[in-house]
């Protein structure tokens, strides 16, 4: 019995090492694409939402720990890549810094000095015209708590009210949807939007994004605040399960998520909060469909199944590409090669040349007749 268990264990640590190479692999890829634009892209999850959604909170969540500062206005100016990786062996967290000139070169940081670096970019961008840019910030993180996910970070959707005295706020406003538009271009891409609202024919952030939500999976933050506001339960049967036309599309999951991020971050005890809450206003006990859509941890499990997903069919696309990437470096290497050589040897004709007559010259002043090249 206790060697059938060992062999088990081995299978399934295996199967994780197998996992965790096609993790680091598409890994690679993703910083590879960033720095040289390279035709490929791998697959991750783009969160976008507006500055109020509580973005940074869900964020901080799915990881595990805190990690960059969580409150009003604008705290990321730079979209953050974070390659979150599960080691079992990790007590605290375990952050590197990727080179933003070289992906190649990694850099361990401490949290506080990771920390420290976003905050000095977002302050370097604010005092430029843009204050905000596209180039990521990528981030390894291996941590015993971790999930196995790419999650990019993008700044904070801005709606200020129409007036010409908030001139600055809208044109803030315009150039932060400008850049999460352009990152949703990427169609490998999982988008996950957030919602801050009880009323699903209201939400305005899906309006932004992919609008046929094929790719979109919507998650409905601070559930713990809206339960109390629903009088019927009919009224929650709707915010449960809204019919497709109501958010105009067939999203991923099929049905949105539902999470709360409480202060101290205690995930499964406020989980099995609003589950009994919910259940208590609905009358009935939530089907397992519907419990499989509430809190973090079911959000954590389904987008890491689904990343794991991706990855295993973009395989056969990509491995394509980077033979085509292979064939055009290797032939533009040996351009170079052949023109370092051409060089080189009209290099040394030149000198032959220059020596030849530098010779001459020293015979002639000299008074010495010149000897022929048969001497």
């Amino acid at each position: 019995m206790e060697e059938k268990a060992a062999v088990a264990g081995v299978k399934e640590r295996e199967k994780m090492e197998e996992q965790w190479r096609l993790y680091e692999a598409f890994n690679e890829l993703h910083g590879l694409a960033q720095e040289f634009s390279t035709p490929f892209e791998a697959p991750a999850i783009l969160v976008v939402g507006h500055q109020t959604d509580g973005k940074s909170a869900l964020v901080e969540a799915l990881m595990g720990f805190q990690f960059n500062h969580v409150g009003g206005g604008t705290k990321t100016r730079r979209p953050i890549t974070l390659h979150m990786k599960y080691n079992p062996d990790c007590e605290s967290p375990l952050c590197f810094l990727v080179n933003h000139s070289d992906s190649t070169v990694v850099d361990q940081k401490s949290l506080e000095a990771i920390q420290a670096f976003i905050e000095a970019e977002n302050m370097r961008l604010e005092s430029e015209p843009c204050q905000f840019s596209s180039k990521e910030i990528i981030i390894k993180v291996e941590y015993k708590y971790c999930p196995n996910l790419t999650i990019i970070d993008t700044p904070g959707l801005i709606a200020p009210a129409p007036a010409r005295k908030i001139h600055s706020l809208q044109a803030q406003a315009a150039a932060v949807e400008s850049l999460v538009r352009a990152k949703m271009q990427h169609k490998e891409y999982i988008i996950l939007c957030l919602e801050d609202c009880s009323d699903w024919s209201i939400a305005t952030t899906r309006r932004v994004v992919d609008s046929e939500l094929s790719r979109t999976v919507i998650v409905s933050t601070k559930l713990d605040t809206k339960i109390p506001q629903f009088a019927r339960a009919s009224d929650v049967e709707v915010f449960l399960s809204p019919p497709a036309c109501t958010l105009d599309g067939f999203i991923l999951g099929d049905s949105p998520f539902f999470t709360s991020v409480p202060s101290g971050r205690a995930i499964s005890l406020r989980e099995v909060e609003d589950i009994s809450c919910l259940e208590e206003k609905l009358g009935r006990t939530l089907s397992k469909q519907e419990r499989s859509r509430i809190g973090i941890s079911s959000l954590r499990l389904f987008l890491e199944e689904l990343l794991q997903k991706r990855y295993i069919n973009s395989v056969p696309l990509i491995i394509p590409l980077l033979e085509k990437e292979h064939r055009n470096a290797t032939r533009h290497l040996n351009e170079i090669d052949e023109e370092f050589r051409l060089a080189i040897n009209t290099r040394l004709v030149i000198s032959c040349a220059l020596n030849s007559d530098l010779r001459k010259f020293i015979y002639w002043k000299s008074g010495v007749v010149v000897p022929s090249i048969g001497v």
